[in-house]
């Protein structure tokens, strides 16, 4: 695991699939499997470098505006140092799965067009009218073609992508369906669409 400066601390990442590949794509995740490969047959079908990233719940915090010297407006900053420094000058991926979302929007922002494709998993839509509204003009403005994907139990509904799609200049929703996402728990995850996300956010790197 390798480790980039964060506040006091160091946000931990880990480096996988085709070392210089000429597609790489970022992963933000929280949790213990936050910077393991989601899925390694699917990974190992693509041509492409997976760099995740793991947050945990203070990287996260910013309520309600993300940017400026907050937690969350930090953490943006901290990762777009990271991705300029593992992909100089490269058109890049960036997935968000569930909590890690909102952080994983608004670094596609804040990159434009260095970030060209976004993939958002089990994210669920703002939960008060003030959210909504801040986050609304970040979401008119994002360059990146996006993917939404819902399914399943969890934080996410239908309405949440639908939330998401409605306000994005360029993206589709995709609903997985219940024998699709095979978690313990029935909540979608990263690992159960993995091939669907890097389709998205490394096209044309699939290995033929």
């Amino acid at each position: 695991m390798s480790l980039a400066p964060w506040l006091d601390g160091e946000l931990g990442y880990r480096s996988f699939g085709t070392p210089g590949a000429p597609r790489a794509v970022f992963v933000l995740r929280t949790g213990d499997v936050s910077t393991t490969d989601p899925d390694a047959r699917v990974t190992s079908g693509y041509d492409v470098r997976v760099v995740a990233v793991g947050l945990d719940a203070p990287e996260l915090e910013d309520p309600p505006v993300f940017g400026g010297q907050t937690p969350a407006g930090l953490t943006v900053e901290a990762l777009r140092d990271l991705l300029e420094r593992e992909a100089p000058g490269a058109t890049v991926g960036l997935v968000g799965e569930r909590a890690a979302g909102p952080i994983a929007i608004y670094l596609a922002a804040a990159m434009g067009p260095v970030v060209d494709r976004l993939a958002i998993v089990g994210v669920a839509s703002p939960s008060d009218p003030l959210s909504r509204d801040l986050r609304t003009p970040l979401l008119d403005h994002l360059e990146a073609e996006a993917l939404v994907i819902v399914g399943g139990g969890g934080p996410a509904a239908v309405a949440d992508a639908e939330w998401y799609v409605g306000r994005m200049r360029a993206a589709e929703m995709q609903v997985v369906p219940d024998d699709e996402i095979g978690s313990v728990n029935g909540e979608i995850t990263l690992t159960s669409v993995w091939d669907r996300v890097l389709a998205h956010v490394a096209p044309g790197a699939a290995r033929r």
